[in-house]
């Protein structure tokens, strides 16, 4: 199966005034030394995910504080801080909670020149892209703004499916070697993220599933399809989110939260217990194998010499406190 075609950057370029910005140097005046970690940080999802803008939702909240190591409250500070000083367009963030400017959508743009084509959503634009004859358009192509992400990789799938053959059936041969209740998982994993390239992938979607439970792994995978961050990190890092803060249904098409974001539903309750399980296990391995490798270092005889060694040594000062 073909890999989807690239959005975004594996890299971007800093301009070395960065720090001379009066933009930058009013965050960090407000927000402290936490200003520059979550501007890089911010940058670097715009750019990885769709490339000119990122949707800041209750999830990328949560991933961006986790990466910088700061609270949610304070990572919201830090958006409203920068809405405000205009490193972020004001109009875009207030209507559609988008996160981008016309410079970052320029650079963008620039750096994918020379590329086949570069998706793009005019609704979300603050530049003129006339100049730039790769693009495309995905409101002039039947594509419903809202679920871009999704719709656009299953049209480039589409002419892939005419051609599976040989790939499918070593597919299908691969997915037969997961366990039971992964085997679903494996194939949403390979038909909306991307193939399984490795067996240390494999093993960590693995993992997750035993962790967390098919269903939910599942439902992880559909929210990244929905933000369009197709990664396994982001699909661990809402897991952990749920983990932490409870399952929520996540956004509306406008990008912000529902007022009844949390339940404590009986599948949660059961994710829970599922995840404790887990832990306990991969405790009690930890546990087992260090007791193994205890005794395979220990010599013969070491253990009983250890286990008597306090009462020989109570001896030892019966005799000492005689001879006082």
């Amino acid at each position: 199966m073909a890999r989807p075609l690239k959005q975004g950057l594996d890299y971007f370029p800093l301009d070395t005034d960065f720090l001379q910005d009066i933009k930058v140097r009013r965050l960090i005046r407000a927000c402290g030394s936490s200003a520059i970690p979550m501007l890089i940080g911010l940058l670097v999802n715009i750019y990885r995910g769709d490339g000119y803008y990122l949707r800041w939702d209750s999830d990328m909240t949560f991933l961006i504080s986790d990466e910088v190591g700061i609270s949610e409250g304070a990572a919201q500070e830090f958006i409203n801080k920068a809405v405000q000083v205009g490193f972020f367009d004001k109009k875009l963030y207030e209507e559609k909670s988008i996160l981008t400017s016309a410079g970052i959508q320029r650079r963008f743009f620039e750096i994918t020149e020379r590329r086949k084509s570069v998706f793009y959503d005019d609704t979300l634009l603050l530049i003129d892209v006339n100049e730039y004859t790769n693009l495309v358009n995905v409101n002039n192509n039947s594509i419903n703004a809202n679920n871009n992400s999704v719709n656009v990789y299953h049209n480039q799938q589409s002419k892939v499916k005419e051609s599976k053959g040989k790939e499918s059936k070593e597919e299908e041969r691969k997915n037969n070697s997961f366990p039971s209740s992964a085997s679903k998982v494996v194939k949403l994993y390979g038909d909306n993220i991307h193939p399984i390239s490795s067996a240390i992938e494999r093993d960590k979607l693995i993992s997750l599933v035993e962790a967390h439970g098919e269903a939910f792994v599942q439902k992880a995978i559909e929210r990244a399809v929905m933000r369009n961050k197709r990664s396994l990190a982001y699909i661990t890092g809402i897991l952990s989110r749920w983990e932490t803060n409870g399952y929520d249904e996540g956004s509306n098409g406008d990008g912000k939260k529902r007022p009844e974001a949390t339940e404590k539903s009986e599948e949660y309750l059961a994710f829970l217990e599922r995840r404790k399980a887990y832990k306990a296990k991969q405790k009690q391995k930890g546990v087992t194998a260090d007791v193994n490798r205890r005794e395979h270092e220990l010599p013969q005889g070491r253990a009983e010499a250890v286990i008597s060694e306090p009462a020989d040594g109570r001896k030892e000062l019966g005799h000492i406190l005689d001879d006082v």
